[in-house]
Protein backbone atom coordinates (compact mmCIF):
# COMPACT_ATOMS: atom_id res chain seq x y z
CA UNK A 1 0.00 0.00 0.00
CA UNK A 2 3.08 2.34 1.03
CA UNK A 3 4.80 1.79 -2.16
CA UNK A 4 1.49 2.08 -4.52
CA UNK A 5 0.66 5.46 -2.59
CA UNK A 6 4.17 6.97 -3.17
CA UNK A 7 3.94 5.95 -6.93
CA UNK A 8 0.27 7.67 -7.46
CA UNK A 9 2.09 10.18 -6.01
CA UNK A 10 4.79 10.20 -8.20
CA UNK A 11 1.93 9.84 -11.17
CA UNK A 12 0.42 13.02 -10.10
CA UNK A 13 3.43 15.39 -10.20
CA UNK A 14 4.23 13.92 -13.65
CA UNK A 15 0.39 15.16 -14.97
CA UNK A 16 0.89 18.22 -12.99
CA UNK A 17 4.04 18.57 -14.32
CA UNK A 18 5.55 19.15 -11.36
CA UNK A 19 8.75 17.59 -12.24
CA UNK A 20 10.14 20.65 -13.79
CA UNK A 21 12.65 22.42 -11.90
CA UNK A 22 12.19 25.69 -10.66
CA UNK A 23 14.26 28.44 -12.23
CA UNK A 24 16.94 30.53 -9.46
CA UNK A 25 19.47 33.00 -9.64
CA UNK A 26 22.33 32.13 -11.75
CA UNK A 27 20.90 28.62 -12.70
CA UNK A 28 23.67 26.26 -13.92
CA UNK A 29 23.50 25.67 -17.63
CA UNK A 30 23.82 21.99 -17.01
CA UNK A 31 21.24 22.32 -14.08
CA UNK A 32 18.58 23.69 -16.58
CA UNK A 33 19.32 20.90 -19.11
CA UNK A 34 19.24 18.00 -16.70
CA UNK A 35 16.03 19.38 -15.63
CA UNK A 36 15.08 18.81 -19.28
CA UNK A 37 16.07 15.28 -18.96
CA UNK A 38 14.29 14.12 -15.86
CA UNK A 39 11.35 16.11 -17.26
CA UNK A 40 11.50 14.24 -20.53
CA UNK A 41 12.01 10.66 -18.66
CA UNK A 42 9.06 11.71 -16.58
CA UNK A 43 7.08 12.22 -19.27
CA UNK A 44 7.79 8.70 -20.97
CA UNK A 45 6.98 6.80 -17.93
CA UNK A 46 3.60 8.49 -18.14
CA UNK A 47 2.91 8.00 -21.47
CA UNK A 48 3.79 4.44 -21.67
CA UNK A 49 1.73 2.89 -19.33
CA UNK A 50 1.94 -0.12 -20.53
CA UNK A 51 5.31 -0.21 -19.59
CA UNK A 52 5.25 2.04 -16.55
CA UNK A 53 1.76 0.86 -14.39
CA UNK A 54 3.54 1.89 -11.25
CA UNK A 55 6.17 4.02 -12.22
CA UNK A 56 9.11 5.30 -10.06
CA UNK A 57 11.99 7.91 -11.12
CA UNK A 58 15.36 8.72 -8.83
CA UNK A 59 18.41 10.30 -9.89
CA UNK A 60 21.79 11.43 -8.61
CA UNK A 61 24.53 14.21 -10.14
CA UNK A 62 27.96 12.95 -9.51
CA UNK A 63 31.54 14.70 -11.34
CA UNK A 64 32.10 11.15 -12.95
CA UNK A 65 35.22 12.20 -15.03
CA UNK A 66 36.22 14.78 -12.20
CA UNK A 67 36.17 18.07 -14.88
CA UNK A 68 34.39 20.36 -12.75
CA UNK A 69 30.91 19.24 -14.29
CA UNK A 70 28.64 17.20 -12.73
CA UNK A 71 26.77 13.99 -14.84
CA UNK A 72 23.15 13.07 -14.29
CA UNK A 73 22.49 9.63 -13.29
CA UNK A 74 18.84 8.40 -13.65
CA UNK A 75 16.47 5.32 -12.92
CA UNK A 76 13.32 3.95 -13.28
CA UNK A 77 11.28 1.27 -13.28
CA UNK A 78 8.59 -0.50 -11.59
CA UNK A 79 11.16 -2.92 -9.15
CA UNK A 80 13.96 -4.23 -8.72
CA UNK A 81 13.35 -6.73 -11.56
CA UNK A 82 13.19 -4.11 -14.28
CA UNK A 83 15.06 -0.82 -13.02
CA UNK A 84 17.27 0.67 -15.46
CA UNK A 85 18.24 3.88 -16.83
CA UNK A 86 21.11 6.33 -18.61
CA UNK A 87 24.12 8.18 -17.70
CA UNK A 88 24.10 11.79 -18.84
CA UNK A 89 26.65 14.43 -19.63
CA UNK A 90 26.22 18.30 -20.18
CA UNK A 91 28.62 19.26 -23.17
CA UNK A 92 28.73 21.88 -25.25
CA UNK A 93 25.52 23.37 -24.12
CA UNK A 94 23.34 20.49 -24.19
CA UNK A 95 22.77 17.33 -22.20
CA UNK A 96 22.94 13.77 -24.12
CA UNK A 97 22.87 10.19 -22.82
CA UNK A 98 25.78 8.69 -23.19
CA UNK A 99 26.11 4.47 -23.64
CA UNK A 100 23.32 2.52 -23.72
CA UNK A 101 20.35 2.23 -21.22
CA UNK A 102 22.15 0.04 -17.75
CA UNK A 103 20.03 -2.68 -16.33
CA UNK A 104 20.15 -0.73 -12.54
CA UNK A 105 18.39 -4.05 -11.02
CA UNK A 106 19.66 -4.37 -7.20
CA UNK A 107 22.30 -1.48 -8.14
CA UNK A 108 23.88 0.88 -5.99
CA UNK A 109 26.21 3.82 -6.91
CA UNK A 110 29.01 4.37 -5.06
CA UNK A 111 32.01 7.67 -5.54
CA UNK A 112 35.18 6.80 -6.58
CA UNK A 113 37.39 9.13 -5.55
CA UNK A 114 40.00 10.65 -7.70
CA UNK A 115 39.27 8.71 -10.65
CA UNK A 116 37.41 9.31 -13.87
CA UNK A 117 34.75 6.68 -12.89
CA UNK A 118 31.80 6.38 -10.57
CA UNK A 119 31.15 2.28 -8.96
CA UNK A 120 28.21 0.43 -9.34
CA UNK A 121 27.77 -2.56 -7.39
CA UNK A 122 24.63 -5.30 -8.15
CA UNK A 123 24.40 -7.56 -5.05
CA UNK A 124 21.49 -10.01 -4.85
CA UNK A 125 20.54 -13.36 -3.25
CA UNK A 126 24.24 -12.88 -2.49
CA UNK A 127 26.23 -12.76 -5.42
CA UNK A 128 27.52 -9.03 -6.39
CA UNK A 129 30.03 -7.67 -8.52
CA UNK A 130 31.41 -4.07 -8.54
CA UNK A 131 32.10 -1.97 -11.60
CA UNK A 132 33.56 1.51 -12.57
CA UNK A 133 31.70 3.38 -15.56
CA UNK A 134 34.59 5.61 -17.06
CA UNK A 135 33.49 8.43 -19.82
CA UNK A 136 36.48 10.91 -19.68
CA UNK A 137 38.07 8.87 -23.26
CA UNK A 138 34.65 7.57 -24.13
CA UNK A 139 32.58 5.19 -22.78
CA UNK A 140 34.58 2.61 -21.02
CA UNK A 141 33.38 -0.40 -18.24
CA UNK A 142 35.75 -2.25 -15.76
CA UNK A 143 34.93 -5.26 -13.40
CA UNK A 144 36.43 -4.30 -10.36
CA UNK A 145 35.78 -7.66 -8.35
CA UNK A 146 32.65 -10.29 -7.94
CA UNK A 147 31.93 -11.41 -4.42
CA UNK A 148 30.31 -14.77 -3.56
CA UNK A 149 28.52 -14.09 -0.49
CA UNK A 150 26.75 -17.47 0.38
CA UNK A 151 30.22 -19.17 0.57
CA UNK A 152 31.49 -16.34 3.30
CA UNK A 153 28.50 -17.44 5.14
CA UNK A 154 28.76 -20.96 5.36
CA UNK A 155 31.98 -19.99 8.03
CA UNK A 156 31.22 -17.05 9.23
CA UNK A 157 27.42 -16.44 9.66
CA UNK A 158 27.86 -12.52 10.29
CA UNK A 159 29.43 -12.18 7.11
CA UNK A 160 28.56 -9.04 4.92
CA UNK A 161 29.14 -8.29 0.88
CA UNK A 162 32.26 -6.58 0.16
CA UNK A 163 31.21 -3.13 -0.77
CA UNK A 164 33.46 -0.52 -2.70
CA UNK A 165 33.76 1.26 0.36
CA UNK A 166 35.98 -1.86 1.40
CA UNK A 167 37.84 -1.91 -1.69
CA UNK A 168 38.50 1.77 -2.81
CA UNK A 169 39.61 4.14 -0.05
CA UNK A 170 37.44 7.30 0.33
CA UNK A 171 34.13 5.25 -1.50
CA UNK A 172 30.89 6.04 -0.10
CA UNK A 173 27.56 5.21 -1.49
CA UNK A 174 25.46 7.74 -3.56
CA UNK A 175 22.23 8.57 -2.64
CA UNK A 176 19.51 8.46 -5.15
CA UNK A 177 16.76 11.33 -4.82
CA UNK A 178 13.37 10.74 -5.99
CA UNK A 179 11.64 12.10 -8.85
CA UNK A 180 9.96 15.49 -7.89
CA UNK A 181 12.63 16.97 -6.01
CA UNK A 182 15.03 19.46 -6.91
CA UNK A 183 18.21 19.15 -3.88
CA UNK A 184 20.19 17.61 -5.97
CA UNK A 185 20.60 20.53 -8.58
CA UNK A 186 20.20 23.51 -6.66
CA UNK A 187 22.40 22.06 -3.65
CA UNK A 188 25.41 20.49 -5.74
CA UNK A 189 28.13 22.89 -4.53
CA UNK A 190 27.11 21.95 -0.76
CA UNK A 191 26.55 18.31 -1.47
CA UNK A 192 29.57 17.63 -3.46
CA UNK A 193 31.72 18.88 -0.87
CA UNK A 194 29.90 16.63 1.91
CA UNK A 195 30.53 14.23 -0.43
CA UNK A 196 34.63 14.48 0.30
CA UNK A 197 35.17 11.83 2.63
CA UNK A 198 37.71 12.78 5.31
CA UNK A 199 41.08 9.82 4.70
CA UNK A 200 43.43 8.21 6.97
CA UNK A 201 46.94 8.54 6.52
CA UNK A 202 48.38 7.14 3.46
CA UNK A 203 44.52 5.98 2.86
CA UNK A 204 45.27 2.59 4.77
CA UNK A 205 42.56 2.10 7.38
CA UNK A 206 44.51 0.11 9.69
CA UNK A 207 47.13 2.95 10.01
CA UNK A 208 46.59 3.86 13.96
CA UNK A 209 45.68 0.60 14.77
CA UNK A 210 48.76 -0.76 13.26
CA UNK A 211 50.67 1.86 15.23
CA UNK A 212 49.21 0.90 18.28
CA UNK A 213 49.24 -3.02 18.46
CA UNK A 214 53.50 -2.68 17.24
CA UNK A 215 54.44 0.01 19.58
CA UNK A 216 54.94 2.57 17.01
CA UNK A 217 56.48 5.71 17.97
CA UNK A 218 54.72 8.85 18.46
CA UNK A 219 55.65 12.30 19.90
CA UNK A 220 53.41 12.81 22.81
CA UNK A 221 52.61 16.77 24.39
CA UNK A 222 50.29 18.09 26.51
CA UNK A 223 47.51 19.76 24.69
CA UNK A 224 45.70 21.49 28.14
CA UNK A 225 48.65 21.77 30.45
CA UNK A 226 47.68 19.28 33.22
CA UNK A 227 49.51 15.88 31.76
CA UNK A 228 52.90 15.80 30.91
CA UNK A 229 54.60 15.99 27.59
CA UNK A 230 56.68 12.81 27.10
CA UNK A 231 58.15 13.57 23.69
CA UNK A 232 59.21 11.03 21.06
CA UNK A 233 57.79 7.65 22.68
CA UNK A 234 56.60 4.10 21.94
CA UNK A 235 52.56 4.13 21.72
CA UNK A 236 52.84 1.02 24.35
CA UNK A 237 54.75 2.67 26.62
CA UNK A 238 52.82 5.79 26.60
CA UNK A 239 50.15 4.07 28.27
CA UNK A 240 52.39 2.56 31.40
CA UNK A 241 51.48 4.21 34.58
CA UNK A 242 52.69 7.85 34.83
CA UNK A 243 53.86 8.08 31.68
CA UNK A 244 51.59 10.43 30.48
CA UNK A 245 50.43 12.04 33.86
CA UNK A 246 51.26 11.68 37.29
CA UNK A 247 48.04 10.77 38.81
CA UNK A 248 47.01 7.65 36.63
CA UNK A 249 46.60 5.10 39.09
CA UNK A 250 47.68 2.50 36.86
CA UNK A 251 48.16 1.55 33.31
CA UNK A 252 46.27 2.23 30.59
CA UNK A 253 44.14 0.91 28.57
CA UNK A 254 41.91 2.02 25.68
CA UNK A 255 38.26 1.87 26.25
CA UNK A 256 36.95 3.45 22.57
CA UNK A 257 38.29 4.84 19.89
CA UNK A 258 36.67 7.26 17.43
CA UNK A 259 37.52 8.74 14.22
CA UNK A 260 37.36 12.32 12.74
CA UNK A 261 39.15 15.50 10.78
CA UNK A 262 39.44 18.02 14.01
CA UNK A 263 41.11 20.45 11.76
CA UNK A 264 39.16 20.08 8.13
CA UNK A 265 42.12 18.86 6.51
CA UNK A 266 40.69 16.03 4.89
CA UNK A 267 42.78 13.31 6.91
CA UNK A 268 41.41 12.00 9.81
CA UNK A 269 42.64 11.43 13.77
CA UNK A 270 42.04 9.18 16.27
CA UNK A 271 40.58 10.25 19.39
CA UNK A 272 41.09 7.82 22.20
CA UNK A 273 39.59 7.27 25.81
CA UNK A 274 41.77 5.43 27.94
CA UNK A 275 41.49 4.85 31.31
CA UNK A 276 43.91 3.87 34.32
CA UNK A 277 43.00 2.86 37.71
CA UNK A 278 39.59 4.48 37.84
CA UNK A 279 40.85 7.59 36.12
CA UNK A 280 39.79 8.74 32.71
CA UNK A 281 41.74 10.86 30.02
CA UNK A 282 41.97 11.78 26.34
CA UNK A 283 44.71 10.87 23.90
CA UNK A 284 44.29 12.44 20.22
CA UNK A 285 46.61 10.87 17.48
CA UNK A 286 47.39 12.79 14.25
CA UNK A 287 49.33 11.88 11.50
CA UNK A 288 51.76 15.17 10.38
CA UNK A 289 54.64 14.73 7.74
CA UNK A 290 55.18 11.32 8.54
CA UNK A 291 55.36 11.39 12.51
CA UNK A 292 52.52 10.72 14.79
CA UNK A 293 51.54 12.96 17.23
CA UNK A 294 49.82 12.30 20.73
CA UNK A 295 48.29 15.37 22.18
CA UNK A 296 47.38 14.43 26.07
CA UNK A 297 43.94 15.83 27.59
CA UNK A 298 43.22 16.01 31.01
CA UNK A 299 39.44 16.84 30.74
CA UNK A 300 37.79 13.67 30.78
CA UNK A 301 34.12 13.91 32.18
CA UNK A 302 31.69 13.54 29.34
CA UNK A 303 34.08 14.81 26.81
CA UNK A 304 32.99 13.20 23.39
CA UNK A 305 33.82 14.13 19.81
CA UNK A 306 31.23 15.84 17.62
CA UNK A 307 30.79 14.83 13.84
CA UNK A 308 32.26 18.75 12.95
CA UNK A 309 35.91 17.77 14.96
CA UNK A 310 34.54 19.83 17.96
CA UNK A 311 34.54 18.57 21.62
CA UNK A 312 31.46 18.96 23.72
CA UNK A 313 31.09 17.86 27.72
CA UNK A 314 28.21 18.54 30.23
CA UNK A 315 30.48 19.19 32.97
CA UNK A 316 31.52 23.23 32.94
CA UNK A 317 29.72 25.93 32.50
CA UNK A 318 31.44 26.27 28.75
CA UNK A 319 30.65 22.99 27.43
CA UNK A 320 32.54 22.77 23.89
CA UNK A 321 36.32 23.19 22.87
CA UNK A 322 38.30 22.53 19.81
CA UNK A 323 41.73 20.97 19.73
CA UNK A 324 44.10 23.48 18.20
CA UNK A 325 46.89 21.88 17.03
CA UNK A 326 50.45 21.63 14.80
CA UNK A 327 52.99 19.15 15.26
CA UNK A 328 54.93 19.84 18.81
CA UNK A 329 51.93 22.83 19.79
CA UNK A 330 48.54 22.26 20.78
CA UNK A 331 45.98 23.86 22.61
CA UNK A 332 42.50 23.35 23.86
CA UNK A 333 40.00 26.41 22.65
CA UNK A 334 36.84 26.83 24.44
CA UNK A 335 34.07 27.50 22.24
CA UNK A 336 30.60 29.39 22.80
CA UNK A 337 28.07 27.27 24.74
CA UNK A 338 25.17 26.27 22.38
Amino acid sequence: MKRSMICLGVCLMLALGLFSVQSWAEEPAWAAAYEQVLDARGRQMFEEPELYSTPELSYLVYDVDKDGTPELIVKTGTCEADYHGGLYTFRDGRAFQLGEELGLGHCSFYSDPGEDGVIVMYGHMGYAEAFRISIGDGWAEESLYEDNLNERLQKDPDAEYVYPGDVIPGSICLTLCRGGLTLPLTHYEQISRWLEAAHYPNNDASFFYNLMANNGEVCAVTADGFTKSPGRIGFQDLLRKDAAADWMQGDLSILSASPGDLNGDGQLEYVLAVSGGGSEMRIVLSEQDGTVYAYLLNYTDGLELDADGSFRTTRYSVSRFRLIFDREQAFLLTLPKV
